[in-house]
């Protein structure tokens, strides 16, 4: 029998690789928070305006602690294992528990791009969905240009499903974004 995939929100689920820990996003973390969405190398691409202000990352962490604390998503802080330093995050937002679907999201400091990190930390959180939210499908929209972001969703194994034309609206434009989607049984299971 399945246990309820509710229970993760009973204690933040601490995650480990290889190289990486993830673990809750805290307080703390707000500078580096703020460090990484004040690029607009990062934002670029991203449904939120580049910060301004440390406020602003204040805000952020504080939103992932309350969504996690109204069992509605789980957002994971990146870090290297023996250092505390956020590098980014990832996690699942819009949970659908009767669909037993989610959407996955991330973003990484770009002087950790190209190391293979969020790569190592997507299969951990992957893992973590099929198995312990019993996660059938999970999807990833991506913005038209951001190329980064594809090619890592199809190393992971998801395929693209289809351009949504103006489906997402931040930053007073519409936005077309690619649909990809990883089903369980597309990774043996």
């Amino acid at each position: 029998m399945l246990s309820d995939p509710d229970t993760i929100f009973d204690q933040f689920p601490v995650l480990k690789t290889a190289r990486l820990t993830l673990r809750q996003v805290r307080p703390s973390d707000a500078p580096a928070l703020f460090t990484i969405f004040s690029d607009p190398e990062v934002t670029r691409y991203y449904d939120q305006p580049t910060f301004t202000e440390l406020a602003q990352a204040e805000g952020l962490a504080a939103r992932m602690q309350q969504r996690f604390a109204e069992k509605r998503t789980v957002r994971w802080a990146i870090i290297r294992q023996g250092n505390d330093q956020l590098l980014g995050t990832c996690g699942y937002a819009e949970w659908k528990r009767h669909f037993r679907c989610a959407a996955v999201g991330y973003e990484l400091a770009p002087a950790e791009w190209g190391q293979g990190i969020m790569t190592e930390a997507l299969t951990a959180v992957l893992t973590f969905g099929f198995t312990q939210m019993q996660l059938n499908r999970v999807e990833a929209y991506v913005m038209t240009g951001n190329a980064a972001s594809m090619r890592l969703l199809q190393k992971l194994g998801f395929q693209e499903e289809g351009l949504l034309r103006q489906y997402g609206y931040w930053q007073n434009a519409y936005h077309d974004l690619h649909l990809f989607a990883l089903l369980k049984r597309d990774i043996g299971g």
